[in-house]
């Protein structure tokens, strides 16, 4: 029953918003009374937990993998197609998190943050700062080129028909235009 209501749950959260999902309709989309959903959840700020986080092990999974592809551009291009191979319900999670972590209760948002840096974003920065001193990349800031490289993908992180198109053409050519720039 706690997957079934994290899965439902997921689903009108990516669709409406965190804010825009009362219990009551959770419990109502699964088919249980409220007592029953807060039997599972003592809140909607748990839900989102359980949801954000769950997500976070799936893409820190797509991370640790991305270890036996290669090195530099090779890892980081399979690490952002395997991260848009996930169903776009799935990957919508990523817009959810960096929109409602807020909501979170405060030490469910530090655990979150500090998880999501050590499992994410810290080691996107290994790969590019690894790229860097083999002279594969040029010498930036491995922070600035990750955030960079995250904005780029933002937009794909929108919820099914709600943002652009993430067809393996379109994240070849924003990966393209990431490790080569625009100029002829």
């Amino acid at each position: 029953m706690r997957e079934r209501i994290l899965a439902t749950a997921t689903g009108l959260f990516v669709a409406r918003g965190y804010e825009g999902v009362a219990m009551r309709e959770i419990a109502e989309a699964c088919g249980i009374t409220k007592a029953a959903l807060y039997y599972h959840f003592a809140g909607k700020s748990e839900v989102l937990n359980a949801i954000v986080t769950g997500y976070l092990a799936e893409i820190a999974a797509v991370v640790e993998a991305s270890s036996d592809h290669g090195d530099g551009e090779r890892r980081l291009r399979w690490l952002v197609q395997q991260l848009f191979a996930l169903p776009a319900e799935r990957r919508a999670i990523m817009r959810l998190a960096m929109h409602d972590v807020g909501r979170l209760e405060p030490e469910q948002r530090a655990s979150f943050a500090a998880e999501y840096r050590e499992r994410f974003i810290e080691p996107l920065q290994r790969f590019v700062a690894d790229g860097v001193a083999s002279g594969e990349f040029v010498a930036k800031d491995p922070s600035l080129v990750v955030w960079l490289l995250l904005g780029m993908l933002y937009p794909f992180f929108a919820p099914p028909g709600a943002g652009a198109t993430a067809d393996a053409g379109t994240i070849s050519d924003l990966l393209d235009v990431f490790f080569g720039g625009l100029s002829a």
